[in-house]
């Protein structure tokens, strides 16, 4: 697909937008062309409109080259290099899971509860995010609450090196420190809370996903048979790292939560467990508060 002679910006936008409905049957063509065009010429969606010159071919060709390849899978985010959280840009790439406004929920709720244990506490909180990824969860919760502390554990080098560069981006290097292990194995001493967003898609599920979310990285995705393998891995792991009345903040699959929120109960290291819900207001994971005693309990 090629532009033939010189278009406006909204020329380009019906014509990729029309590509993307005839070729892959996407509902949302029209944003999502918006977007790719916007993020090529640097300005916002609605700023694409407000100029009615020519775009400079080079653009125009990088453009419905994108488009073609939206409609192979390529996500949107990979295609960009960039993906929004909490009103944060985040740099991301093929090998880095990509922020979902489901994660939004679950740290928002986390961040109400933080806010007041460090209201509680009368210091900075010492925070984990597991599974770091793009870093987009540990940069929000640093940026929300001033003055604490977040280490971020990611078992990628790679994907490590996109989050060194989100932290700096965010002006956030003297908060957050990012080491390379699998989840609490590099973590000595206690923390007040432990956030993760690991895999819960059951592998059985993984090949049904929809085309583009098949393309992020599988590791980040499968949760092995039932989805929660790493689920409750780190809800047996996070008592030897968790300070007396510290959190547990999880995101799950709606299917996750009721089994995962009982077996919770069940920990004797756990006080209460809250389900989380996202923005449709669907189970979307739990958030545990340990024990005064979680201290003396065998890891």
């Amino acid at each position: 697909m090629a532009a033939l002679e010189p278009l406006a910006a909204h020329q380009l936008i019906r014509e990729g937008s029309q590509h993307l409905q005839d070729v892959a049957g996407m509902e949302r063509a029209r944003g999502e062309a918006e977007w790719l065009l916007a993020s090529l010429l640097r300005v916002t969606p609605l700023e694409v409109y407000l100029d009615e010159a020519c775009v400079a071919p080079a653009i125009a060709e990088q453009f419905f080259a994108w488009i073609e390849r939206r409609t192979q899978g390529v996500p949107l985010q990979y295609l960009t290099g960039e993906a929004e959280f909490f009103g944060r840009t985040f740099e991301v790439k093929p090998w880095v899971f990509i922020p979902r406004p489901e994660t939004e929920a679950v740290v928002e709720q986390a961040l109400t509860a933080l806010r007041a244990r460090q209201a509680k506490a009368g210091r900075p909180l010492r925070l984990l995010d597991l599974g770091t990824g793009s870093g987009c969860i540990a940069v929000t919760l640093a940026g929300a609450l001033p003055a604490c502390l977040v280490v971020g554990i990611e078992v990628s080098w790679t994907t490590l090196s996109v989050a060194r560069r989100n932290v700096r981006r965010h002006g956030l290097d003297g908060r957050i420190r990012l080491v390379q292990g699998r989840w609490l194995e590099p973590i000595r001493g206690r923390v007040d809370a432990v956030v993760s967003n690991p895999p819960y898609v059951p592998t059985g599920q993984i090949d049904r996903l929809p085309p583009d979310v098949r393309q992020e990285p599988r590791l980040s995705l499968d949760g092995g048979r039932d989805g929660l393998r790493d689920l409750e891995h780190l809800l047996a792991a996070s008592p030897r790292a968790l300070l007396p009345g510290g959190l547990l903040v999880m995101e799950c699959g709606e299917e996750q939560v009721e089994p995962l929120r009982r077996q919770a109960v069940g920990a004797s290291w756990v006080s209460t467990v809250t389900p989380l819900r996202d923005l449709a207001g669907r189970p979307r994971g739990i958030l545990a508060v340990a024990g005064e005693r979680v201290g003396h309990e065998p890891s």
